[in-house]
């Protein structure tokens, strides 16, 4: 009886592993939880609609720099030097403009999938940096 059990315990661990393991992948939720970054920067975002959204705490992957390559080597520019975000993505390849508040603008290649987060006045907020087109940066809060 005891070998009965163990087997049809291992059997139903088996049919439901592909179950479990199903549920812990699905983003489907919405963004319930959004990382925290180190400052407090105050965006308005212009999605590929059109559609804009006043942010706190905006965030690109957790951090407060824009990531990119230049030619070969990779830059990171800070928040705290950047006016704003010009975004186009063509066929998949995200490039961007970031328009500094001191100097000649930077041209980055990116990459598309980064997530763009922060809190809106009603909840938080994510989009993947392929579906911007704009970030206008506000300033620092704290």
């Amino acid at each position: 009886m005891h070998k009965y059990n163990t087997r049809l315990a291992l059997a139903a661990v088996l049919l439901l592993c592909p179950l479990l393991l199903a549920m812990g992948f699905n983003d489907g939720s919405g963004p319930t939880r959004i990382p925290e970054p180190q400052a407090d920067y105050q965006v308005v975002l212009v999605d590929q609609q059109g559609t804009r959204v006043d942010l706190t705490q905006f965030a690109i992957d957790g951090q407060s720099f824009i990531m990119g390559t230049v030619g070969k080597g990779q830059v990171a520019v800070p928040f705290e030097k950047v006016q704003a975000l010009e975004l186009a993505n063509k066929e998949g390849q995200l490039t961007a403009k970031v328009v500094l508040k001191q100097g000649e603008p930077v041209h980055l290649a990116m990459t598309a999938d980064l997530k763009a987060t922060g809190k809106t006045s009603y909840g938080n907020f994510r989009i993947p940096l392929g579906e911007v087109s704009r970030v206008e940066f506000k300033g620092l809060l704290r």
